[in-house]
C-alpha cells in the first residue's frame, strides 16, 4: 500500500513523504503543521485534506497527531465505506512475543500500529465509525494455480464487488509466487491468505508469500467491521502444545466475549471434513481445533485442499466417534439455520487448479459440486439491533455467474 502525506505551506510548497508496505515510520515537525494552510493525507484510493487556518484552535490541529495517526494505521478502501481491517496478534505487524506462553507485547514499530493501546494485549485497534457494522460482503476460494480459470476467479470476485478476499492456500503451483501474485493484482490490496502445502514446499516460495502479505507467522487474525477472522496454518505445528494452538485458543476466547463481534470465521488450507473422493482429511487438525470451534462458537470454517465445493451442515465435534460429527436433526434438509448449534465447514477448493471429484455425500454433508470453478460469496447484514444475517452463495465463474448453492445463518 502506498501512503503519502503532503503539507502545503504558506507559499504552497509541497512536503511529501511516501510510505510503502507499512514498513516505514515518520515524524512531523509541529512547526510545519502550524505554518501550513492545509494538510493532505492520502492513499491510492482515498484523499483527505485538513484545513489548518491560524484562526482555528489547537483542538483542530490535534487531529493530526491523534485521529490521523489512527486512521493511517488502518487499511481503507475509501472514506465512505470506512472498511477497517484490524490486524492482530502474531500474524499482524508490530508484534513481539515475550515468552513461550504466547503472551504478546504490542509495540509501535510501524505506522500500521501507531494507534495501538498497550493495555489491549492482543489487538491492533483502529478508529471505528458508527457506520462500520454490517452491510458488506467478502469472497473466498482456494487451490488457484496460474491458469485462465484463476483469472476467471478474480473476475468473479470483482464482478461481485467483494470488499475482502480470503485465499485458502495452494496459490501458484509454480516454482515461485510471482505468477499468482500477478494474476491477483486487481484484488491484491484486499486479499488475505492461508498457507497451503504448495506454499510450504519451498522455503523461498513461502518467504515470498509471507513478505508479499506482510506476515510474520503463518497464523494470524484480524477484524473487519463486526466479523473476526482467524487464519490458521495446517503446514506448521498445530497440536495442543504448540504456539499456534495457544494463540488460537486465546484469540477465540477474547473475541467470543467481544460485544462488537457478531461473527467468528476461521480459514485454513487442508480439509478437516469431507465426503471423500479427493485428498484425505486432516484428522489431527480436526481433533485439535473443532472442539475449540464448538467452545467459542465459530460460525464458519473455510478450507481448501480438496479441489471441489462441499458444504457441511452445522456440526459439533463427536468425542465418541471423531469421524462422525454431530448434526442436529432439526437442520437436516434445510439451508436456513436459526441460531445453529455448531460450525458450518465449507470446502472451496475451486479457485482454478485441476478439479477433483466428491464421493457420495456423508450424513453431515449438505451440498456438493465438483468439476466447477467458482467462489463462495458471503454477505453480512444486520437487519436490526437484534438480528444478524450471514448469507453464503457458491457462484460459478462461468454461465453468467450462476448460483449453485446458497445457505443462510440467522442469529438473534
Amino acid at each position: 500500500m502506498l501512503l503519502s502525506l503532503c503539507l502545503f505551506t504558506t507559499n504552497f510548497n509541497l512536503l511529501k513523504i511516501d510510505l510503502f508496505n507499512d514498513k516505514h515510520s515518520f515524524s512531523i515537525d509541529i512547526s510545519q503543521i502550524e505554518n501550513a494552510n492545509a494538510m493532505e493525507i492520502s492513499d491510492i484510493n482515498n484523499s483527505k485534506i485538513i484545513n489548518n487556518n491560524h484562526t482555528k484552535d489547537n483542538e483542530e490541529k490535534n487531529l493530526i497527531s491523534n485521529s490521523y495517526k489512527e486512521e493511517l494505521g488502518s487499511e481503507q478502501k475509501n472514506s465512505s465505506s470506512n472498511k477497517d481491517i484490524q490486524d492482530q496478534k502474531e500474524g499482524g505487524r508490530g508484534v513481539e512475543e515475550e515468552n513461550d506462553d504466547n503472551t504478546l507485547n504490542l509495540t509501535n514499530k510501524t505506522l500500521q500500529n501507531t494507534a495501538l493501546s498497550t493495555t489491549t494485549a492482543t489487538t491492533t485497534t483502529t478508529k471505528k465509525s458508527a457506520n462500520s457494522i454490517g452491510g458488506f460482503n467478502f469472497a473466498a476460494a482456494g487451490d488457484w494455480a496460474c491458469t485462465s480459470k484463476a483469472k476467471d476467479t478474480v473476475k468473479n470476485i470483482i464482478d461481485h464487488d467483494a470488499e475482502l478476499v480470503l485465499a485458502l492456500g495452494d496459490l501458484s503451483y509454480d516454482s515461485s509466487a510471482k505468477c499468482w501474485l500477478n494474476i491477483i493484482k486487481p484484488i491484491a490490496e484486499k486479499t488475505k491468505i492461508a498457507i497451503g502445502n504448495h506454499e510450504a514446499e519451498s522455503s523461498k516460495k513461502l518467504k515470498d508469500y509471507m513478505k508479499a502479505f506482510n506476515l510474520e507467522k503463518q497464523y494470524y487474525s484480524f477484524n473487519y467491521k463486526n466479523v473476526h477472522f482467524l487464519a490458521l496454518s495446517t503446514e506448521t505445528s498445530y497440536d495442543k502444545g504448540s504456539k499456534q494452538y495457544k494463540f488460537a485458543e486465546k484469540d477465540l476466547q477474547q473475541n467470543a466475549d467481544n460485544s462488537e463481534i457478531d461473527w467468528i470465521i476461521v480459514f485454513y488450507h487442508r480439509n478437516a471434513y469431507s465426503s471423500g473422493g479427493g485428498l484425505p482429511d486432516e484428522t489431527d487438525f480436526r481433533k485439535a481445533y473443532h472442539p475449540l470451534f464448538d467452545k467459542y462458537n465459530v460460525d464458519l470454517a473455510l478450507q481448501g485442499h480438496h479441489h471441489a465445493y462441499e458444504r457441511m451442515y452445522p456440526i459439533t465435534f463427536n468425542d465418541d466417534s471423531k469421524n462422525k460429527p454431530i448434526v442436529n436433526d432439526k437442520v437436516k434438509g434445510s439451508n436456513v439455520f436459526q441460531n445453529p448449534d455448531g460450525t458450518i465447514f465449507l470446502t472451496v477448493g475451486t479457485g482454478g487448479a485441476e478439479s477433483m471429484t466428491v464421493a457420495k455425500s456423508k450424513p453431515f454433508s449438505a451440498a456438493k459440486d465438483d468439476g466447477i470453478f467458482g467462489i463462495i460469496n458471503i454477505d453480512i447484514e444486520k437487519e436490526d439491533s437484534d438480528k444478524n444475517i450471514l448469507t453464503g452463495t457458491f457462484i460459478n465463474n462461468k454461465k453468467k455467474n450462476k448460483i449453485l448453492d446458497e445457505f443462510k445463518i440467522i442469529k438473534s
